[in-house]
């Protein structure tokens, strides 16, 4: 959500983006300005340990934007608006339950297979605050439902989220794009590929799943913790795991937020390099083939993913949103002109 709004807004207004950074090698506030793509790819190592992980793939998509990583969400607020150029508009990720923050806008997300409505707070359950905390959002958002869903069901999930009058609901789902290489491999589409090895070190990685296998792929699913630190024995463990698959037709796929730890271990750590020829069906991921000096590079991919709303009775989600930002930056607009 946060990746969509800041490719919604990051070009319109001056933009910045807040987060814990979690599992960040570095501690404190930490304040990145806006970088160009080829500054982020020189300085990536960097930038990941000073930012974690999945600010570090954000940035890398939005580059244009300033970020700041925090415990402290006010403090990092207020350090952005004291940079030399200050947002217009702060996204701030992960922070519905630091009261200390009053946003001018309260997303709330709740998964279509895992609702608020039947959780508990902690320990017994994944919420960190009381349901009844629901009434302070404005913008309640459905994830990950199906991409067809009728207006009866939509209905039944917001009486059992007892959505109030005043929030707007919206019911969102994942869509995936083609295979991007992530080091030397060379491009492809998924209708040419007969079996994957899917890595993951992501929190819940069923959805993409399903989309592969939904789409008559033959899936092995390596899975890592979340936020895994991929090291030199992974990367062992990848490549004997892909060569224990018995198909012509085979990559590894990964996810974005996976890429951003993967990369610099596997610059330094790959002993594979795939061969790829063209047939008259496509692409042919053969065997892969030594290099003289015993290395080469494993054909890995990030598969791309994004987020899309269902029309709610022609008042989507974009437009609702773009409006009230529009409204509310005018007005502090024309607020400080008068101070």
């Amino acid at each position: 959500m946060t990746d969509y709004l800041l490719g919604l807004f990051g070009d319109l207004y001056t933009t910045a983006m807040v987060s814990r950074g979690y599992k960040r090698k570095s501690s404190g506030c930490v304040i990145m300005e806006p970088k160009t793509a080829q500054q982020f790819q020189d300085e990536q190592q960097s930038v990941v340990h000073e930012l974690g992980d999945e600010t570090a793939m954000l940035l890398s998509k939005h580059p244009n934007v300033a970020v700041a990583v925090c415990k402290n969400r006010n403090e990092a607020i207020e350090r952005l608006l004291a940079t030399e150029n200050p947002p217009q508009l702060v996204i701030l990720d992960d922070v519905y339950q630091h009261r200390y923050v009053k946003p001018t806008i309260n997303i709330l997300l709740t998964e279509y297979g895992r609702l608020y409505s039947d959780d508990h707070i902690l320990p017994f359950g994944n919420l960190r605050e009381p349901r009844s905390c629901s009434r302070r959002a404005n913008v309640i958002i459905v994830t990950k439902s199906p991409k067809k869903i009728n207006r009866l069901e939509k209905h039944t999930i917001a009486n059992r989220l007892k959505a109030q009058s005043y929030q707007k609901m919206f019911f969102s789902y994942i869509d995936y794009g083609e295979p991007i290489p992530m080091l030397d491999a060379a491009p492809l589409s998924l209708q040419d590929t007969r079996h994957i090895l899917c890595v993951t070190g992501i929190a819940n990685p069923s959805p993409l799943l399903d989309e592969l296998r939904h789409r008559g792929i033959k899936v092995e699913h390596l899975a890592f913790s979340d936020h895994h630190d991929f090291d030199s024995k992974d990367i062992e463990e990848i490549k004997r795991r892909f060569e224990s698959i018995n198909s012509p037709s085979k990559i590894i796929l990964t996810t974005e937020k996976d890429a951003i730890r993967l990369r610099e271990v596997m610059k330094e750590s790959t002993t594979q390099l795939m061969d790829t020829t063209e047939t008259a069906e496509g692409p042919n991921i053969s065997e892969p083939q030594e290099t003289p000096n015993g290395h080469s590079k494993l054909p890995i991919y990030i598969l791309p993913m994004t987020i899309r709303f269902h029309d709610e009775n022609g008042n989507d989600f974009p437009d609702y949103i773009t409006s009230i930002v529009k409204e509310n930056i005018s007005f502090m607009t024309r607020l400080k002109k008068t101070l």
